[in-house]
């Protein structure tokens, strides 16, 4: 066992994903996750979440406490020195001071210790790569809540003007029954339809406060208060190229792969447990009534050389070599099946890319034709010339499609950052 096989095997499977199924040709090249967006107000909400996020904090510890631990596996390959004095008092004795200086090293012939050393560093590695996705996963997240807040916001406005429009029809009802040109039969119609527009500005005044308690969070303050907009941003489409290249800038991806190469490490580690090992310890001891002369004067020295192998242990340490190799294995089919998910992940956010451009289009053309008729019967309906049920259904759907616009802007908008998270774009250390 050399601590490769399944790291080479999961390197052979990346590199088999020859090109995407679709590709889209408005998409340009980026670096970052944030060069998609063209807004300096997200960018500085990104830097302060990246700054003062809690979770964000506990993986740079988990990083620092990594390192730490690749410093202490490391001097397990030094030798190691103790030294120990004690004092001896007996009744009718001298005082008797004992110096003694012990030195050992594990030859490590058979890179025991340095697969220990390798797996050590190959965590570190994980944990820097589990930073960087929760770094890039944070920008994504507060960029999602950003659109969230500005669709949130579009929705009320236009709920706002389809209940002005819902309160002039209740005047326009009893202005046309004092003069006689009909009967009140359609007010309780009327104002029914505009105290369940009140009840979704309820609604939607309470989403937007959520959405502000769930962006504070995210950029580790005690509260977040946006200035309105109403305007989407522009978010550009990311390229994808070779699969290879866009999958394997991927820190989930990394982390799987390196769980696999600290996996095979293990079994390659498990499997030398069965092999012997040699150490060498050197003594240096020394008994004087003078404790200077206790450790410092001609001690008495004796060196053994030593070799242990493992005789008998009930099967158990082949148990355990082959529970690691199991585990590695296991590992390893984690790791196909992440890399599956990572392409489904792409693939699904470029067909998405294409299927929201033309609904887009088809609600655009239809709330154009929408708005013309709006006007229309709004003129009409005065005149005594259509129903207040027709004056109605064109004004439901003039708002509805204008709330699928919106929400199909956002759903658009927000694919491209899934996207580009999809595609390994992060964000700058």
């Amino acid at each position: 066992m050399d601590g490769t096989r399944f790291a080479e095997q999961s390197s052979e499977s990346l590199n088999s994903i020859s090109e995407w199924q679709q590709q889209i040709p408005s998409a340009s090249r980026k670096a970052y996750l944030t060069d998609l967006i063209h807004s300096e107000a997200l960018q500085t909400l990104i830097r302060q979440g990246l700054r003062n996020n809690p979770g964000l904090q506990q993986t740079a510890l988990a990083i620092k406490i990594a390192r730490e631990n690749v410093t202490d596996v490391r001097g397990d390959r030094l030798p190691q020195a103790s030294l120990s004095v004690s004092q001896n008092n007996s009744e009718g004795s001298d005082t008797v001071y004992q110096g003694s200086l012990d030195v050992s090293w594990t030859l490590d012939w058979l890179q025991k210790l340095q697969d220990g050393v390798n797996v050590s560093e190959a965590s570190l590695a994980n944990s820097i790569a589990a930073d960087r996705y929760a770094r890039d996963l944070l920008a994504a997240t507060i960029a999602d809540t950003w659109l969230q807040l500005i669709r949130q916001t579009r929705l009320t406005e236009i709920e706002q003007n389809r209940l002005s429009v819902l309160e002039q029809n209740e005047q326009t009802i009893v202005e046309r029954y004092r003069k006689g040109l009909d009967e009140l039969t359609d007010l309780d119609s009327a104002r029914s339809q505009s105290a369940s527009s009140r009840a979704t500005l309820a609604a939607y005044t309470e989403n937007y406060e959520a959405l502000q308690r769930s962006m504070a969070v995210l950029l580790g303050d005690t509260s977040y208060r946006k200035t309105n907009r109403i305007n989407f941003p522009r978010v550009e489409i990311p390229l994808a190229s070779m699969p290879a290249q866009d999958l394997g800038r991927r820190p989930d991806l990394q982390q799987a792969y390196l769980n696999i190469r600290i996996a095979d490490l293990n079994s390659a580690i498990a499997y030398k447990a069965l092999l012997p090992s040699l150490s060498l310890n050197l003594s240096l001891s020394q008994s004087d009534a003078s404790f200077r002369n206790a450790l410092f004067t001609s001690p008495a020295w004796g060196l053994l050389n030593r070799i242990t192998a493992p005789l008998f242990q009930g099967r158990k340490l082949r148990a355990q070599a082959r529970q690691a190799d199991l585990t590695a294995e296991q590992v390893y089919w984690a790791y196909q099946e992440k890399l599956l998910t990572a392409v489904k992940e792409v693939e699904d956010a470029m067909g998405q890319e294409h299927a929201l451009t033309a609904r887009q289009a088809h609600i655009s053309d239809a709330l154009t034709n929408a708005e013309r008729s709006f006007e229309t019967y709004q003129t009409k309906y005065r005149q005594g010339l259509v129903s207040f049920l027709d004056l109605l259904t064109v004004q439901t759907q003039t708002f509805d499609l204008q709330v699928q616009k919106a929400k199909l802007t956002y759903a658009r908008l927000t694919n491209r950052i899934t996207l580009g998270l999809a595609l390994g774009l992060g964000v700058e250390s």
